[in-house]
Order: structure tokens, then C-alpha cells, then sequence
């Protein structure tokens, strides 16, 4: 079966909606007439009555109830996807949404830099833990994983690569630490997300497990980080941002060995043919200001 006319289908809407003909035409600017005669066009084409007449009133019908649900069902799919592939979404905030560790330390440091290139580009960002799935509306996302998220496309931003970090004020009062062994008399740092993390650097490092550590361990990556830079004890911090404190001279890297994780920060967006503008800018910006960074 062919489809209806669009107009038809427009005029049941307004019609169901408000269950009268006259409300409905004054809704779309039309006569009462012209709602009339759409609505025999569509039932003349399901072959079903939409509508009871019952003197000057109509009554939709259980048929035309169950119609009007796919109906508005229709149009709101149409609506969010007029929305969606609109050109440039003129006005819209760009939502930014996901890893706290890595919105906080990477990210709000370079913003000022996409402020600049896009000063009309109003910014929403919401942080999220780890573990929470994403959500089902969002611009750009950035979180920590493999790169396989169901129906969304994917750019990796950093690997998660590991070594440890600690602040000059706690080397100082510190006992030596001159080899990879010796972290065994030390305050680790970590997160309850990354308990063997430690094991995976120090068996990369060739001392086996560090099952004699004093640890301490948080429930988030950006906490632990603090805790360093507060002379706390030794984080793994990642490549990509602690460069900055150590150039500082904030932290100290005393081994050259690293550890690749397996995983990394992940660009994570809806996949469309088109992409409106404010997602486009951004991932360009971010790809490009890795890019120059990793240079």
C-alpha cells in the first residue's frame, strides 16, 4: 500500500489531537471543510473509518486512536532527525560529556584555545564516573575503553601508557628510591578501578609483583593524581598529562619505564552521515591540538 498524502496525515493529527474539526483548522489555518475532506481521503485510503460522526461532532474511533499513535510516533522521529541532520544547528550548545580525569587535567587547561577559534560556541560539560553507559543524547563524548561503543564512531585521543610519578617534596622525605624494587618501601597511589595496575608496571619493570607496598587507594584517577602532586606517595600517572607538572617541575619521573594499559580516551559520536558543525569544530580542534602536542 502506498502512503498517505502528507497533508491528510497532518490534518488526522491535528484532528485526533484535539478530537474537533474546527479546533483542528484553525490549528493549520484551513477551513472546517478542508479538514472534513482530508479525513475522507484518508480513510477512503485505509479503508477504515478514523472518525464516528455523530450529528455536528466527530469521535475518534479505536481504529483511528491506534493510527493517531503511529502517527505521532512518525513525526517524532521525524522531528529528531530534522534536528539532527539540520545544517549547523545554529545556537545549540556543544554537550561535551564523560571522563572527569580526563576533562579536568586535559581538557578545561586548553579550552581557552577552542573558546578562541570559536568565541560563539557556548560549552556543556558533564562528568561522569568511569562505569556509567552513555547516555542517549550527547554531542561528543570522551571516555576510557577500547574504542567499541554500539553505533557511535570513534577517534582515540591518548593511550592509557603508565609511569610512575611522585612530587619533589615527597622524594625528599622519602627512603631512596634509586630502582624499581625499592617502591616497596613507598606509599603507592592508586584507584579502585586499577588495583593491578602497579603489577602490570613493575612486572614490565622486572621486580615482579609489589605485593609489599604501603598503597593507598581512591576511587577516582584525578584523586590519586592530586594526592601525588600534595606529596602523598607515587602514582602511575599517564603519558599525555603529567608532561606539564614535569616540565613544572610539580612531579619527578624516576624511571624511564613505562607500561601500555591496553586502553585509552576515546572521541565517541553519534554515527551519522552528517555531523552538525559545533561537533565537527571540535573534533578537529581536539585531533589537531593532540596531533601538535604529540609532534
Amino acid at each position: 500500500m502506498s502512503l498517505p498524502p502528507l497533508n491528510a496525515i497532518k490534518a488526522f493529527e491535528a484532528a485526533g489531537r484535539l478530537e474537533n474539526f474546527s479546533k483542528a483548522a484553525a490549528e493549520l489555518n484551513v477551513t472546517p471543510g478542508a479538514i472534513s475532506r482530508q479525513i475522507k481521503n484518508l480513510e477512503q485510503h485505509l479503508g477504515v473509518d478514523l472518525f464516528a460522526r455523530v450529528g455536528n461532532e466527530v469521535r475518534i474511533t479505536a481504529a483511528g486512536r491506534l493510527y493517531l499513535g503511529y502517527v505521532n510516533e512518525a513525526f517524532a522521529k521525524l522531528e529528531t532527525g530534522t534536528r539532527a541532520i539540520s545544517a549547523d544547528n545554529a545556537g545549540q550548545p556543544l554537550h561535551i560529556w564523560g571522563s572527569r580525569f580526563f576533562i579536568r587535567l586535559w581538557l578545561l587547561p586548553r579550552l581557552p584555545d577552542f573558546q578562541l577559534q570559536f568565541p560563539d560556541q557556548e560549552v556543556l560539560i558533564t562528568t561522569v564516573r568511569p562505569d556509567e553507559p552513555l547516555p542517549s543524547e550527547f554531542d561528543v563524548a570522551i571516555m576510557l575503553g577500547t574504542g567499541h561503543w554500539s553505533s557511535m564512531r570513534t577517534d582515540l585521543l591518548l593511550r592509557r601508557i603508565l609511569m610512575p610519578v611522585l612530587s619533589p617534596a615527597y622524594l625528599k622525605s622519602a627512603p631512596p628510591l634509586q630502582r624499581p624494587a625499592d617502591l616497596e618501601q613507598h606509599t603507592l597511589l592508586e584507584t579502585s578501578a586499577g588495583l593491578d595496575q602497579w603489577d602490570r608496571w613493575s612486572q614490565s619493570a622486572g621486580v615482579g609483583s609489589l605485593a609489599l607496598a604501603r598503597r593507598i587507594t581512591f576511587t577516582s584517577t584525578d584523586l590519586a593524581f592530586s594526592a601525588a602532586l600534595d606529596g602523598l606517595g607515587i602514582v602511575l600517572g599517564r603519558r599525555g598529562f603529567v608532561e606539564d607538572d614535569l616540565r613544572k617541575g610539580n612531579l619527578v619521573q624516576p624511571f624511564e619505564q613505562t607500561v601500555d594499559a591496553g586502553d585509552g580516551f576515546y572521541l565517541i559520536y553519534p554515527d551519522r552521515d552528517r555531523l552538525p558543525a559545533r561537533v565537527r569544530d571540535f573534533r578537529r580542534w581536539i585531533m589537531d591540538r593532540l596531533a601538535a602536542e604529540q609532534a
